[in-house]
C-alpha cells in the first residue's frame, strides 16, 4: 500500500510542476530602466522668463510667489512650474503656470487656490489634482478631491476636462 501512496504523491507533485511550468510563470526581471531627460534647456522657458511669468501673477494674499516645483513633459512642450507663498500655511493659495517653449501660455484657473498638486506627466499632458474644503471638513483637511489633464494644443494650453471643485 505504501508504495501506492508514494507514487501518487509523486504524481501529483510532477502534475502540479508541469502545470505551473505551463501556465506560463517565470521570474520577475529587472526593473525597467528609467529612460533619460531628453529635454534640453532651450525647449523650455528661460529663467528670466519664468520670474515675470510669475510677477505678472494677481499678488498672493500675503507674502510673495516662490517657485514650489517645476516640471515638464517627455515630449518637451509643455512645461510647468508651481508657485506658493513664501509664507505658505496649509491652505494658502497656489498656482500653476505653464509654458510651452519660451511663452508663458497660462494658468489652469484665474485664480490661485489652495491644495494644488502636480501628480504627473504623460508623454504629452500633466495632471494637476485639486483638493478643496467641503461644509464639514476640519480645517486643513479637505475631502474634495479630483484632477484633470493638460496639453499643449496649437501653442495654446488645453484642458482635458473640467476644473475639479468650486470656482
Amino acid at each position: 500500500m505504501r508504495s501506492i501512496s508514494y507514487t501518487s504523491a509523486f504524481a501529483l507533485l510532477a502534475a502540479s510542476t508541469l502545470l505551473t511550468a505551463g501556465c506560463g510563470w517565470s521570474p520577475k526581471g529587472p526593473d525597467p530602466v528609467p529612460q533619460a531627460d531628453k529635454c534640453t534647456p532651450a525647449d523650455g522657458p528661460a529663467q528670466n522668463v519664468v520670474t515675470a511669468s510669475v510677477f505678472a501673477l494677481p499678488a498672493p494674499p500675503s507674502g510673495k510667489w516662490t517657485q514650489m516645483s517645476s516640471g515638464h513633459t517627455a515630449n518637451c512642450a509643455l512645461y510647468w512650474v508651481q508657485v506658493g507663498q513664501n509664507n505658505s500655511t496649509p491652505d494658502s493659495p497656489q498656482q500653476v503656470v505653464f509654458f510651452n517653449k519660451n511663452t508663458m501660455i497660462g494658468t489652469p484657473t484665474p485664480n490661485a487656490r489652495p491644495y494644488i498638486t502636480v501628480t504627473a506627466s504623460a508623454p504629452d499632458s500633466v495632471t494637476v489634482q485639486y483638493q478643496w474644503q467641503q461644509p464639514k471638513d476640519q480645517p486643513g483637511m479637505p475631502t474634495g478631491i479630483g484632477s484633470v489633464r493638460f496639453t499643449v494644443d496649437g501653442g495654446a494650453l488645453k484642458a482635458l476636462g473640467p476644473i475639479p471643485g468650486p470656482q
